[in-house]
């Protein structure tokens, strides 16, 4: 099952943070960089969002937590705040409601 890497970047120093994006190598298949966004419902900072699509949870972890990775993100420092989440991707059910486990109609 495909996994997602989900961040959201508040750069405060753009010009630090470019030499880190530079660093990193392009890896994962990058569904969302940045672009234009609009909240259609609830708060939301603005901010710059990645979404990065992997084979499964396990490859986009290997990433995160590689030596490679571990030796750029000092780089990153200083530049904003971030926040990371790990999701896994949806299988072939259809969605159903999660308090009864019916379908929706």
């Amino acid at each position: 099952m495909s996994a997602y890497l989900i961040i959201e970047a508040h750069i405060t120093d753009p010009r630090r943070f470019a030499t880190y994006a530079r660093a990193t190598p392009e890896v994962g298949r990058y569904l969302v960089m940045g672009g234009e966004q609009h909240s259609l419902e609830g708060e939301h900072a603005p901010a710059r969002t990645v979404i990065s699509q992997w084979p499964d949870r396990a490859a986009a972890l290997a990433f995160w937590q590689s030596p490679e990775y571990a030796a750029l993100k000092p780089l990153r420092d200083g530049t904003g705040s971030f926040r990371v989440l790990l999701a896994d991707g949806v299988t072939t059910h259809p969605l159903t409601d999660t308090a009864t486990g019916g379908d929706d109609p």
